[in-house]
């Protein structure tokens, strides 16, 4: 068992891992070091923003990073690299100014309120997750709209509103502020029918949640409409065959206060984790009945790792839960003060629609986040899931670890990396049969350097691994797409 770092050691891996990076390169061959398993033959994409500063001001919240891709194919003739900025307008403008010209999530502009008074256009970095679907790969940012990439190159070929599907329907001053509709960053996609099913959020009187169903050829069209009492922080969703489930917290933006400038959207957020989350059921099919209400546990929920039906009508939903919201506006002193109440970890809501109840038990005392699973057609359950981690007595959200939980048994399998930190695990199927494969890019400290572990599902044991040429920024979420595919 490795020894817990101490916390000036990891801030000083969370300072490393934030620094911008300037370099792009383009499709270089990189030696592969162990033996490549035969059945891995695609191409791994990943996002996460990769420029923190402009013109000598550092973004003031980590969300707030350019976003940036990495392109990795691997197959039988080797390894082959690519990364690229996505070239959004946003992006563009301040590349050409060398400064800051737009507010973001979490940062202002410099100059105070006069600087930032009804600037009410907030920039998409799209360096949130990036999927390929219906022939499109997909760079995605909840508070906006997607921009479609060159899945060659990765070429910037504009904002992607589906044929127009995406342009904002709404009366101003909806149609102001978001003239093309956010689409989240978390689509559901059953591999079963090809079928992607996505939200997004629209401010407004009402505030309104939107569904879209994305057909197998990237077809979009606008499924349903809700309105919600409160403009909260929602950022994944669960899916399964009966139901869409939307976990809504008291986590608030106040828009008036964002909108004029007085407060970022992050800084407005007026956070009452302590009272219950609420989630917002809404059945499938209108057959069903109505959408409804049931109060669950209180927190915060980043992530939902699985959502399944049950054999008694009740919905299942595997959470990364956060007793309370993180601040990542003070990104810093998460990691001077412990606090364990920030400290994500994986619980299983039972709700029980007819009785309008909810139950939450946790599955293990590890802390877990970006959980990933083998892919399972909507609401059939995945028995094992995949995360980062860390160990119980940990009280900073330093996720050191990839873990594998067998939800069944309770097992969990833990693969420590020490102060290297590791990426959002990938999940790649083996076609010999065997549980599977998992991709995952660690940053090794005090080195500047990123390396590509290909390591077994079940065991966590390393196959094959590959160093890339430049250290790479903290990454949010990816994919793999199979060669046959593109």
């Amino acid at each position: 068992m490795m020894p817990e770092p101490d916390s000036r050691m990891i801030q000083g891996v969370i300072a490393e891992i934030m620094r911008t990076l300037t370099t792009e390169v383009t499709d270089q061959s990189l030696p592969v070091e162990g033996v490549m398993p035969a059945s891995i033959d695609g191409v791994y994409f990943r996002n996460g923003p990769g420029r923190f500063e402009r013109g000598g001001q550092r973004y003031a919240h980590p969300f707030d990073g350019d976003g940036h891709i990495t392109r990795l194919d691997i197959g039988p003739t080797g390894v082959r690299y690519s990364n690229r900025f996505v070239r959004t307008r946003e992006y563009l403008a301040e590349e050409h100014s060398g400064r800051m010209r737009y507010r973001s999530f979490g940062t202002n502009l410099p100059g105070g309120l006069l600087a930032n008074l009804f600037r009410v256009r907030f920039k998409n970095p799209a360096n949130t997750s990036v999927i390929w679907h219906g022939g499109r790969l997909l760079a995605l940012w909840e508070g906006g709209p997607p921009h479609r990439l060159d899945p060659d190159t990765l070429d910037t070929l504009g904002i992607e509103t589906f044929d127009g599907r995406l342009r904002n329907p709404y009366p101003p001053p909806s149609s102001w502020l978001s003239p093309v509709l956010p689409f989240s960053a978390h689509p559901r996609l059953d591999p079963a029918s090809g079928e992607l099913i996505n939200f997004g959020l629209v401010s407004g009187a009402p505030n309104r949640l939107l569904i879209y169903q994305v057909d197998h050829n990237g077809g979009l069209s606008l499924n349903q409409t809700h309105a919600l009492p409160r403009f909260s922080f929602i950022h994944d969703f669960g899916v399964t065959r009966r139901w869409l489930c939307f976990l809504i917290p008291h986590a608030d933006f106040d828009l008036a206060s964002a909108m004029l400038g007085l407060k970022t959207p992050v800084g407005s957020l007026r956070i009452r984790t302590k009272q219950p989350m609420q989630a917002l059921l809404i059945p499938r099919s209108p057959a069903q009945g109505r959408p409804t209400l049931i109060d669950c546990d209180s927190g915060f929920v980043f992530h939902v790792a699985q959502a399944f039906d049950s054999d008694d009508g009740a919905l299942v939903l595997d959470v990364i839960r956060y007793p309370k919201y993180p601040d990542f506006r003070q990104f810093e002193a998460i990691f001077q003060h412990p606090d364990p109440e920030i400290m994500p970890r994986l619980e299983r809501m039972v709700i029980d629609p007819t009785k309008g109840r909810a139950t939450t038990r946790r599955l293990s005392d590890h802390a877990a986040e970006m959980p990933i699973s083998a892919p399972e057609p909507f609401g059939e359950s995945r028995r094992i899931l995949y995360s980062l981690g860390a160990p119980p007595q940990r009280q900073v959200p330093f996720l050191s670890a990839v873990q594998r939980l067998d939800t069944d048994t309770g097992d969990l399998r833990c693969r420590d990396f020490g102060l290297d930190m590791p990426g959002e695990p990938m999940w790649v199927p083996d076609t010999a049969g065997g549980e599977g494969w998992l991709l995952t890019l660690v940053y090794r400290a005090g080195q500047n350097r990123t390396e590509l572990l290909v390591m077994r599902a079940d065991n966590l044991q390393t196959q094959a691994s590959v160093i890339l040429p430049h250290g790479l920024p903290i990454g949010f979420h990816g994919c793999w797409v199979p060669r046959a595919e593109l």
